[in-house]
This record gives structure tokens, C-alpha cells and sequence, in this order.
């Protein structure tokens, strides 16, 4: 008897259903899914095989035997057994072989496959995913009489194939986004404990150079400490704030560039600083934000050593603010003015950093010159 199309569509909404199941009830559905499978197509085997990692060999994740009425898995066929049988998968939509014993491509696992379970014809469906063959679904009849496929059915087989490719396909990315989701917790695990001892890191080197400089008598070695210690502090602050977020890689760019201004401000009271921070929602990465901040340090640090801070005229002027889709971060100073490109000729290493850093991010910089002391960066 040939099924009729309603009892093999609905065999099909009924298999459908394994997407949504866990491990230990796919085992339980497919088991049921195989039982109902063989009495529809009046077979006696059905069985579901998956490639091992090197596709030396395929293993089985369900086998029903409707005549022992058992259901079990695990069992290994070999390639280098089989080769024609492999061949015959890779090059094949579907599979039907009304004799296997006699047949060139499965007649290969005659003495370890065929024989023992007593099967005489066989429907197999390659699976693949993305176009590559990861297993097999196969349809047994046992006995010594020879059965043919309808196109009925080998269209119910290549649609069962497809139903449980898709299931593997669905389990595979569930597998995935859960390694992805406990490799994140662990790198979120890892930065929290990491974060104190970073803090706690830059904290000690600050320490060690408010040492230095207390046990040091000579000017340049203070202020080369001082100026040492100005970077250290910029990088500091960054990691504070990048901490009081759970975002680890961006930063408000305006609350940065507030820290390193009250830092210069308490550690140098003579700079008379004018600032117009404009409350941004500027969100950038920390990179950016990073090479930012240190050639602010740079442009501060080269105000007081060369600036006429101890005048009551001098101040540095600094703005960020926002032009169209553009953002502008401009410092000046109201001292004399000096032609930036000439200066940086003589490979001075505070302007040096300042070039070096504005060249490695995606930054629009103009620098100072004999008729305008002003440094802008737009981006």
C-alpha cells in the first residue's frame, strides 16, 4: 500500500516540531518521529547518521529497527570501508538502491552493515548545510523481497532530510550563541578582576614618581617626572571612567577631556585655563578618545614649560564643540606663536607625540604657526 499525501504532509508537521525540543526530547521525538515513519512507508529501518569531525567516518544518532522495535545509536560505518558508498553521498541528491547486497556502492558494507541487520533495499537522503554533507537520513526495508521508492515518497524523504537538516542547522547555532554567550560572562568576569588591578597598577607608578621627584634635586629630572607623570594621569583617567561604565571600548569624550582639565588644574595652579566644553553626547571609542587625551597632555604640558604662565595676561583657551557632523577639539594660547611644522623639525618629543598621535586616528589636525597660536582637531 502507498500512503496517501494527507498522512505523509501531516508526518511531516508532526517531525517539524523537533526544532523547538531539547537534547534528551529530540532523542524521544525521533525515536517516535522513526516509528511512525516505518509503519507509514510500510519499511522496517529508519536511521539518522552525522560525519565525525574529519569525515573519516559517519556515526549514528538514531536507529529504529521496527521488527526488534528497539532504537538505539552509536554505531560507526568507516570510509575507508565504504569508499564507493561515501563517493555515492557526496555526488547524489538521493539515494535508491533497490538491492544493497549486489549494488557497487553498498555492497562494500555487506558483512558489517547489511547482512547482520537483513536488509535488502535502502532510501538514503544526503544531508548537507551550507552546501557541505554532514550526514545522512536512511530508509531500510529488510527481508529478501525488493521494494521501489514512489516519487511520492522519495518527495516525503527529501522533505524529511530537509526538516532535519534544518533542526541540526538550528541546534548548531544555539550551540554557538551559547559558547559565545559564556565566553562573554568570562570576559566580562576577567575585565572586573582585572580593572582594580589595573587601577591599583597606575596608582603605584603615579606614587613611585611623586618619590622620584621628592628625592631628586635636579630641575630637568622634576620635569621630566612631572611630565611623565601628566601621561600616566591621562591614561588614568580614561580607565576610571571606561570602569564606572559597563562598556569597555567608549567613552563621552566631554567628561574625558573634563578630567585631564581639573587634573592639570590641580597640579598646576599657575596655567590659567579657559574652558568651553560643550555637554556632548559624544560617544567615542576608547582609542580615539585615548590618543585624544594624551595629545591634549602634550599641548598643556608644552604650555607650562615654554608658556609665560607667571603673566597675568597668559591663558590657554580650549573648546570642544560641534560643527555640522563634525566634532572640534581647539586649544590656544594668548603667548607668543611659533611655527609648529619648523619646530617639529627639530624632533622635540612633546610635538613629535602630538603628530605621531594625530596621524594615527581619523583626525583633521592644523597646528600652530607665527601668526596664529591654535591647535584644532576635527573629526
Amino acid at each position: 500500500m502507498v500512503p496517501n499525501s494527507i498522512n505523509l504532509l501531516e508526518e511531516l508537521d508532526s517531525a517539524s516540531s523537533i526544532h523547538s525540543l531539547k537534547r534528551d526530547d529530540i532523542d524521544v521525538l525521533i525515536e517516535a518521529c522513526a516509528k511512525r515513519i516505518t509503519h507509514l512507508l510500510e519499511i522496517d529501518r529508519c536511521n539518522a547518521w552525522l560525519f565525525n569531525a574529519n569525515h573519516t567516518a559517519i556515526v549514528s544518532f538514531g536507529e529504529y529497527d521496527k521488527n526488534k522495535d528497539e532504537f538505539y545509536k552509536n554505531t560507526i560505518i568507516y570510509k575507508s570501508d565504504c569508499p564507493n558508498y561515501f563517493d555515492a553521498l557526496r555526488q547524489n541528491k538521493i539515494l535508491l538502491i533497490p538491492n544493497i547486497r549486489s549494488h557497487k556502492y553498498t555492497k562494500e558494507f555487506n558483512e558489517s552493515y547489511s547482512i547482520p541487520n537483513n536488509i535488502i533495499s535502502l532510501m538514503d537522503i544526503p544531508l548537507r548545510i551550507d552546501g557541505e554533507l554532514i550526514g545522512v537520513l536512511c530508509l531500510e526495508k529488510t527481508g529478501e523481497i525488493e521494494r521501489e521508492f514512489s516519487n511520492e515518497e522519495q518527495t516525503f524523504a527529501m522533505s524529511l532530510g530537509i526538516i532535519l537538516t534544518s533542526s541540526l542547522e538550528a541546534r548548531q547555532r544555539r550551540k554557538t550563541q551559547y559558547l559565545l554567550e559564556e565566553s562573554l560572562k568570562e570576559k566580562n568576569l576577567l575585565i572586573k578582576e582585572i580593572n582594580p588591578r589595573v587601577k591599583n597598577n597606575f596608582s603605584i607608578l603615579i606614587s613611585l614618581l611623586h618619590l622620584a621627584k621628592n628625592k631628586s634635586e635636579g630641575y630637568k629630572v622634576n620635569e621630566a617626572l612631572d611630565e611623565f607623570e601628566q601621561r600616566v594621569m591621562a591614561m588614568l583617567k580614561m580607565h576610571e571612567l571606561l570602569q564606572q561604565t559597563d562598556n569597555y571600548t567608549s567613552i563621552n569624550l566631554s567628561d574625558y577631556i573634563k578630567e585631564i582639565i581639573n587634573e592639570f588644574q590641580q597640579s598646576f595652579a599657575i596655567l590659567k585655563m579657559k574652558a568651553s566644553i560643550e555637554q556632548l553626547n559624544l560617544v567615542v571609542s576608547s582609542r580615539v578618545a585615548l590618543h585624544l587625551g594624551l595629545i591634549l597632555t602634550e599641548i598643556l604640558l608644552n604650555c607650562v614649560k615654554h608658556g609665560e604662565v607667571t603673566s597675568s595676561t597668559y591663558y590657554v583657551e580650549l573648546k570642544l564643540s560641534k560643527n555640522g557632523n563634525n566634532t572640534i577639539l581647539s586649544i590656544s594660547n594668548s603667548g607668543k606663536c611659533f611655527d609648529f611644522n619648523e619646530k617639529l623639525k627639530l624632533n622635540t618629543l612633546g610635538l613629535s607625540l602630538i603628530s605621531d598621535l594625530a596621524n594615527d586616528i581619523d583626525v583633521k589636525a592644523s597646528y600652530p604657526t607665527v601668526d596664529e597660536c591654535i591647535y584644532t582637531f576635527e573629526f
